[in-house]
Order: structure tokens, then C-alpha cells, then sequence
């Protein structure tokens, strides 16, 4: 390409503004088109599936392009900024219709859209946070204070803007390894878009958020980010003099809002603090396990707990509902205060009716408010705040009904007050001025757009000056129409009309049949393929009167426009203390509503160690049973404590339950510490630290890792963190390796659990390794438990119910037939088992047994084969020491002894025959 083509005045602007934003996809606005040169082009068009073509198509220096329409935008940036690239958007900051001679239009960047920093968030699902997290840590050889790192994240759209700390171990705050875990699983949890580090640590942290899910843009900020705030305006919590490692963060997070964003820095969020000691840690395992946020089959929301509990009436209770499951609290006070209002909520049906119904008049008001204060804001989102507006001052009414209290007590100015629910305060003064001053449905019309449709949103009535510039442009328009039939009678010309160009603008239209009837002081003014346009001194003298009130009045609307978004931005923290009590309202109704629906009870939670829950259920699962119309679920009862039984151990067939109760308890104790009630008769939780989970087989291929080194680094991360008052979840230990490996490993952690003093964590245990029953013996706080089943006829029937004492058999063959394999195949199955219960392999060779180590290694001898019929007696003495005589009825005595008698009589006629042969 040649130089020349790069020198014209336009492309050197252009090329001025690229060198500002070197790593940035520019949006070059060019009438109604935003376009893209050179490399820009390149990347995104087929990122973007549109069309590359060139500028001075044709010629061999032509450089490359590609556009999209102003209107259809948004859109294609959040698609960029998806992927990962950032989009600076360069507008025209001058009206080219004002402008004289021709000088070039002057733009300038107003905004930079990167992966944590979103531009419109229309499109984006209310549910949906895009976050922006900064991290800052010390350099090695920091003091003691410098062992913290600081942690800050910004939700550019919703402004939720927060900071924490951690403190981190000496050696691994100062090391160059991969971050540590406590601050791997909050990102997790807050799942961000883009995250900044210090210059210094930017290969560092690629690496090891590498492991995150999802797809993260990590972003170098340099040191002086951290150090101090870059504007002179102050920032509502962050302080200049600190120098706490979450204030570093959140200075960062600050100056590149500022940077990127400056008209949202006018008017930024304030930042809050919270604490990770008063929240329940989830890490990204027990999240996908109990399928909190996503189920396992498609990721998607459906089957999932959030699902359950989200009957929220708009995207604010939406999104707080979600950060109340995320971070469950950990303080009894706190959950207190929570359950009394849901329980409030919960006996006034009428209240939480009207209440509900209110609140499903707010919209976003959190989004709309950043859409109002973006350069880009248009009068229907100002029309859309003053609909949430409208509906304030109806939540306040629906708080005081009548059924409430008397007096309205239910208005608590004390945040913490048990019982008392805050209502958002209206602002009656912005209401009634956008009533005032706004039409009742406002138009879409983008900044800059021409042609009359951009004005006419304004009220009429609300500005004398406004309305004299209407009348008289209408008076002009109505002269005109006057001169229409004037001229026709002058000229003798029945067809002819007065047309409107907005390039053009007013001409007499003649069609060419007609000219010669044109009279002498028409002035030709434009040319088509059957008319004539055509021009007087009389139709400039009113077209200029016309279009000048019309451009005037355009102006002045424009003028109108921006002070109701600077008055809005003005009004922008009453605002968010309005949103943000609608959202805690609208996730205490939803609670409550489920709880009403389902029939939840209040659980206690209090600082015991005790957790026991009667007769409790799968909230997700029964409400599936419930609509396909199947039987009910079996609730069952759970009691753990580290003073009693700590481990309940749980053997015993698969498809009987066992994963099922053990999701089940995890998600009560959630529940209650969140404030919500739960399913079940009646709950009492010792308030947990944190839930590990180690349920289900995956792996990590990618990464080099097979489905059991999975399992066992899940394993290691929970032994390595349980504290006393930790709930663990165990579905399966070692099932990826041989069966001697496998049931090694299980004992081994079971032991440790129980043993490891300040690890006495409250435990749920599944395992198809049956010989595990035998920890109950040795472990006095190890208990057994399995679910029993009823066999008949070769049927096996899961009846769901969790009994005392361990399971002999798993029915694996019985499950496998249940699945559909082939009969043939589920015959070979059963006759292999007898072999192997007998001790032998198939074909008769003797099954090998591990034997003692010699020079560190493990080898094989043969152990003796045992008959059949003594393998039979063998289960049968087994399963006689675990039948409880004070639970088992009659009927069951004689059925289990029927059974008992036939399968001996079988083993035995088998060992008949084949001494025989």
C-alpha cells in the first residue's frame, strides 16, 4: 500500500486516533456507519460474519474496511468484547450540517469497551454479571502486612463494586508459582471477564487462571495503577491514604474505569467491603456438583437449586438472589435477621402478593442507570427509569397494608431490625420532572441520527422557547402546503407538489409531461428519471424559516436531554440505594413464596456442631417427581455431630438414593445458612465453614489429567482445608483404580477424618466398598447406614428409605438389567459373580488375593477355593448381623428367611452338580 493512500485528512485522523489506542478495534463513526480500516478490518470482520471490502475499490493502494450501521452497533461490540478484544468507540463530536467550508469533522474516542467492561447492556440477561476483578499482592520480601492480597471487582453495569482481603502464607504471597487457592476459588466464584494484574505478574497469572472455567482476559496495569487514584475527584471508600491491599485493588479497578469509561467515573459507585470469614467457602467442584448455578448435563439453568428458588419478579431480586446462594452467611445473627422477614412474608399472603405484584413494576433500575449515564443514551431509557420510579412509591404503599401492622410498622428505618423490611425510598422531585418534561412513550433515537426523528420526545408545555420553535415550524410547514395549491393555480400544473429531501430539502415536483408549463422564475434544483425538482425565492425564504425552527428546536430538545441525564446522574446514589432495596425485597418475597408453595419450614441455626434435619427432601428433585406426576419422595432423617456420629458411612445398591441424600443434606444446610427455609419437617444446623463435595467421575484431558488423578486431587484439596465445622460430601472414593487400591484410599481417608484432630468434620460417606462397614468397630463417631431395598421375583425394588447398619451387596447386575443390556449378557454377569463369590475366576482358576510385599512390592499368590455353598452361608451370616431385630416387622423376617433358604438350597444343588460332573 502505498504512502498516499494513507495521507488523505481522514485516514490520518483516523490513524491518529489508532495510535492512542493501539491494542483497541476502533469504531471510526462516519455518518451512520461506524467503520473499521486496515488490520482492525481484518480481525473483526470475520469475527463479526460481514462483509471486507476496501476504500478506492479498485486502485492498488486500496485499503481494507468493513462497517456496520450506527443502530445495530451494540450488538457487534458486546460480540468483540466477548471474544475477548477491546472496542474504542470514536464518535463525531461536531454536527457536520453546522459546520462551513470543508474542514474535517472532528471525533474523538468516548468509550472504550473491553471483556470485563461492557458499553449498552441491553441484550445482556438480567441474571448475567460481566465483572471486572483487579488482584494486588506484595513482592517478595514484604513485611507481615504485605502477606495479604487484595481483591476488587466491579459489575460496570449494575455498579456492585466491592473489595476483600486474603491472607496468604508468607512463602506463597512472595513465590512465582501459581496463585494461591483461597484466591483461585473467589475468582471462580465471581467468575470475571477480565482481570487486572501488576505488569510484573502477567505471565504468572495467565497461567494459573488457566485453570478457572470460562474464558478470561487477563489485562497488565501498571504499579502506579495501585498506588494512588489518577482524578482529582474523590471515590466514595476508597481512600487516597490507604494502603490496604483491597484498597490497592480497588484503585486499580478505579483509575481504569476512569480511563476507559470517563463519563461513568463522573458518578462512580461507592465501594464496599465484605470478608470471606463471614461467608460459606464453595468452591468450584462443590458448585458443579450440587449443581447450584448450572446442572451437569448442558450447563444450562434448568434442574438446577438457583432455579428452585428464583420466582424473583424482576432482574434486581434476580441477581441478589443469586449472591445470597454464592455466599451463603456463616454468622446465626445474620441468617436470624434474614428468616424473620422471610417468615414476615411467608404467613401474609396478601402482603407478599401486593408486594410482589409492585415490584414487578421496577425494571433494572441498576442498568437503566448506567444506560442514562452513557454518551450513547437515548430518551427511551430515561422513559424506562421513570416507570421504576412510578412503581417506588407502590412497594411502599403494598409494605403498609393493612394486614402488615398497624401503623405501618413494618417500615424499619434500622437495617438489622429482626422482622422489619426496608422500603426504598421514592425521589418524587426526578419523577415529577421526567413526567414534566418526557412524551409517555419515548422514541429510540440514536445520537446523531438526522432527519426529524430526532425531535418530538419532549413534553409539550415543558418549555415555552421549545414550543414557540414548534409552533412556528409548523406554521412554516402549513404555508408551505398553502403554496402548494397557490402554484398549482399560477402555473396551471394540476400535478404538481411540493416534496421534502433531507439533503435537498423543499422543491416544487414537476413531472416531465408538464414542463413546458413551468413558469420563468422556477429554478431547476434536482433531476430524476420522471420528475423535475424545482426551486423559488419565495420556497427558500420559508424553507429557511421552516428549517431553521426545525434545527433549532432539534438543538434545544438535545440541550433538554442531556440536563434530565445530568439531573439523573445527579440522582445516581439515591438511585442504587433505591435498587438495592427493591432487590433484598423482591429475594425475601421469592424465598418466602417458594417456602408458601412448597411447604418449607424455618430451620434453627445456631454455633453447635449439630446437624439434624427430620424428614428432609431434594428440593429440586421433588419438585420434578411433582411434575411428572410420580409418586412422592421418600424424605429420610439425617444427625451428625463431632461429638457422636460424625461419618455416617453409606453403603448399598446403586439407583437407591445414596447420592440423592447426600445432595439433599448439603443443599438444606445451604439453604438455611442463606436465610431460606427448607424441606423438611423440622432443621437444626450448626452453622458449617464450607462444603466439599467429591461426587461423580470427571476428567481433565486437557490438562493431562484422568478421571481418578481428578478424584484424588479433589480429595487431597478437601483434607488439606476441612475444619471442624466443615460439611464433606463424599460420593465415592477410589473407584478409578484396582479394587485393593481403591478400598485402601477409602479407608485411609475415612480413618483420617475421623482421627485428624481439628478435621473432625461432619461426613457423609457413599461407597459400593462394602468392607468399609468394619470402620464402625475401630471409629466410635462412624456409623453405617444404607437404603433399603426389597427383592421379588428377581425385581429389585428400591424403597428409598435410610436404615441403620451397612448393605452386603450393591445389585449392580440387577441395575445393569434395569438399564437394558442384553439378557445374554446379564446371565454370563450372574453366573461370573458366583464364580468370584466362590473364589474363583471364570473357567475355574483361583481368584488371586495381594499378599505381603517383598523388596517393597506388592505380589499375587492363589487363595484357597472356597464351595459355593459355603460362600452362600458365608453372605447369609453376613446379612444376619446386620438385620436390626427392634426395627425389621414380621413380614420381613419371614420374607428375608424365605429368601435366605432358597438361595442355600441353590448354592448347594449347584455344588451338587458339579461334583458330578
Amino acid at each position: 500500500m502505498s504512502v498516499a493512500a494513507l495521507e488523505t485528512p481522514m485516514m490520518q485522523q483516523f490513524l491518529k486516533v489508532k495510535a492512542q489506542h493501539p491494542d483497541a478495534i476502533v469504531f471510526y463513526r462516519m455518518g451512520d456507519f461506524y467503520e473499521m480500516f486496515l488490520a482492525d478490518a481484518e480481525l473483526a470482520a470475520p469475527l463479526l460474519d460481514i462483509a471486507l471490502t476496501t476504500r478506492d475499490k479498485g486502485k492498488p493502494d486500496a485499503i481494507p474496511m468493513c462497517g456496520v450501521p450506527v443502530h445495530a452497533a451494540d450488538g457487534h461490540i458486546k460480540r468483540l468484547a466477548e471474544l475477548g478484544h477491546r472496542v474504542a468507540i470514536c464518535e463525531q463530536v461536531e454536527d457536520p450540517r453546522a459546520m462551513t467550508g470543508r474542514r474535517l469533522v472532528r471525533r474523538e474516542v468516548v468509550e472504550v469497551v473491553t471483556p470485563g467492561l461492557v458499553g449498552d447492556p441491553d441484550g445482556i440477561d438480567g441474571r448475567t454479571l460481566v465483572a471486572l476483578v483487579a488482584i494486588w499482592w506484595p513482592e517478595e520480601g514484604a513485611d507481615a502486612n504485605g502477606r495479604r492480597f487484595g481483591l476488587a471487582m466491579l459489575e460496570a453495569s449494575t455498579g456492585d463494586f466491592r473489595a476483600t482481603e486474603l491472607d496468604v502464607d508468607a512463602a506463597v504471597a512472595g513465590s512465582d508459582e501459581a496463585l494461591p487457592d483461597a484466591l483461585l476459588q473467589e475468582l471462580s466464584r465471581i467468575a470475571p471477564r477480565e482481570v487486572l494484574v501488576p505488569a510484573p505478574a502477567l505471565d504468572r497469572c495467565r497461567a494459573a487462571l488457566a485453570s478457572l472455567p470460562g474464558p478470561i482476559v487477563v489485562t497488565a496495569a501498571p504499579a502506579s495503577a495501585f498506588a494512588s487514584l489518577r482524578s482529582s475527584e474523590a471515590w466514595p471508600g476508597i481512600g487516597q491514604g490507604s494502603d490496604d491491599p483491597g484498597t490497592r485493588a480497588a484503585r486499580a479497578v478505579a483509575n481504569y474505569l476512569a480511563e476507559n469509561q470517563p463519563f461513568a467515573a463522573l458518578r462512580p459507585p461507592a465501594l464496599s467491603r465484605y470478608a470471606l470469614a463471614d461467608t460459606v467457602v464453595l468452591d468450584d467442584a462443590t458448585r458443579r456438583h450440587l449443581e447450584l448455578f448450572e446442572n451437569s448435563e448442558d450447563r444450562g439453568r434448568s434442574g438446577t437449586l438457583i432455579a428452585e428458588l428464583d420466582l424473583t419478579a424482576c432482574a434486581l431480586g434476580a441477581r441478589r438472589l443469586a449472591r445470597w446462594l454464592a455466599y451463603p452467611l456463616r454468622s446465626p445473627r445474620q441468617i436470624a435477621v434474614r428468616q424473620e422477614a422471610v417468615e414476615s412474608l411467608v404467613e401474609r399472603d396478601r402482603l407478599r402478593g401486593r408486594l410482589r405484584e409492585a415490584i414487578a413494576g421496577v425494571r433494572d433500575l441498576e442498568r437503566l442507570l448506567a444506560k442514562a449515564m452513557r454518551p450513547g443514551a437515548v430518551p427511551r431509557d430515561l422513559g424506562a427509569l421513570r416507570a421504576s420510579l412510578r412503581a417506588l412509591p407502590q412497594i411502599v404503599a403494598a409494605l403498609r397494608d393493612e394486614d402488615a401492622a398497624p401503623g405501618g410498622a413494618w417500615l424499619g428505618s434500622e437495617p438489622r431490625a429482626a422482622g422489619r423490611l426496608e422500603a426504598p425510598e421514592p425521589l418524587p422531585e426526578l419523577l415529577e420532572l421526567l413526567e414534566r418534561a418526557l412524551i409517555d412513550e419515548p422514541p429510540v433515537i440514536a445520537r446523531g441520527s438526522r432527519g426529524a426523528q430526532e425531535t418530538g420526545y419532549v413534553r409539550e408545555g415543558y418549555r415555552s422557547d421549545l414550543d414557540a420553535l414548534r409552533e412556528s415550524a409548523s406554521k412554516g410547514r402549513e404555508w408551505i402546503a398553502g403554496l402548494e395549491a397557490e402554484e398549482r393555480e399560477r402555473s396551471g400544473i394540476p400535478g404538481l407538489k411540493v416534496r421534502f429531501h433531507p439533503v435537498h430539502g423543499y422543491a416544487f415536483e414537476v413531472s416531465k409531461s408538464q414542463l413546458a408549463k413551468v413558469p420563468a422564475d422556477y429554478e431547476r434544483k434536482q433531476t430524476l428519471a420522471n420528475v423535475e425538482r424545482f426551486s423559488t425565492e419565495r420556497l427558500r425564504e420559508v424553507e429557511s424559516r421552516v428549517m431553521g425552527a426545525n434545527e433549532r428546536a432539534a438543538k434545544l430538545e438535545r440541550e433538554i436531554f442531556d440536563a434530565l441525564r445530568e439531573r439523573v446522574a445527579e440522582s445516581s446514589e439515591p438511585i442504587r440505594a433505591a435498587a438495592d432495596r427493591v432487590a433484598t425485597l423482591d429475594a425475601l418475597a421469592s424465598l418466602a413464596e417458594v417456602a408458601r408453595r412448597k411447604r418449607w419450614v424455618r430451620p434453627v441455626v445456631d454455633e453447635s456442631e449439630t446437624l439434624e434435619i427430620k424428614a428432609g427432601r431434594h428440593p429440586v428433585i421433588e419438585s420434578v417427581l411433582g411434575r411428572r406426576g410420580a409418586d412422592g419422595f421418600v424424605p429420610n432423617d439425617t444427625r451428625l455431630d463431632p461429638a457422636g456420629t460424625q461419618i455416617l458411612l453409606l453403603t448399598g445398591p446403586n439407583m437407591s438414593g445414596k447420592s440423592t441424600y447426600l445432595r439433599q443434606v448439603a443443599l438444606i444446610v445451604l439453604l438455611a445458612q442463606i436465610g431460606s427455609f427448607v424441606p423438611a419437617e423440622s432443621a437444626r444446623v450448626g452453622v458449617v465453614d464450607r462444603v466439599f463435595t467429591r461426587v461423580g467421575a470427571s476428567d481433565r484431558l486437557a490438562r493431562g489429567e484422568s478421571t481418578f488423578m481428578v478424584e484424588m486431587r479433589e480429595t487431597a484439596e478437601i483434607l488439606s482445608q476441612v475444619t471442624r465445622r466443615s460439611l464433606v460430601i463424599l460420593d465415592e472414593i477410589g473407584r478409578g483404580t484396582s479394587t485393593f487400591d481403591g478400598l485402601s484410599i477409602a479407608w485411609a481417608v475415612a480413618e483420617h477424618l475421623h482421627d485428624a484432630r481439628g478435621g473432625e468434620a461432619r461426613t457423609l460417606f457413599a461407597t459400593h466398598y462394602h468392607e468399609l462397614v468394619a470402620l464402625a468397630e475401630s471409629r466410635p463417631r462412624i456409623q453405617n447406614a444404607h437404603f433399603e431395598v426389597r427383592e421379588w421375583n428377581e425385581e429389585v425394588i428400591f424403597l428409598r428409605r435410610l436404615v441403620p447398619g451397612g448393605a452386603s451387596r450393591s445389585y449392580g447386575i440387577q441395575v445393569a438389567r434395569l438399564a437394558g443390556l442384553p439378557p445374554r449378557v446379564i446371565e454370563r454377569a450372574r453366573t461370573i459373580l458366583q464364580d468370584l463369590e466362590a473364589g474363583s475366576l471364570p473357567g475355574g482358576a483361583s481368584k488371586p488375593r495381594a499378599s505381603q510385599a517383598r523388596d517393597g512390592q506388592l505380589f499375587l499368590a492363589l487363595e484357597p477355593k472356597r464351595s459355593r455353598r459355603a460362600a452362600a452361608e458365608a453372605r447369609t451370616l453376613d446379612a444376619l448381623r446386620q438385620i436390626d431385630c427392634n426395627v425389621i416387622t414380621p413380614l420381613d423376617a419371614l420374607t428375608w428367611l424365605a429368601r435366605a433358604r432358597e438361595e442355600l438350597a441353590r448354592a448347594a444343588a449347584d455344588e451338587g452338580e458339579e461334583g458330578s460332573a
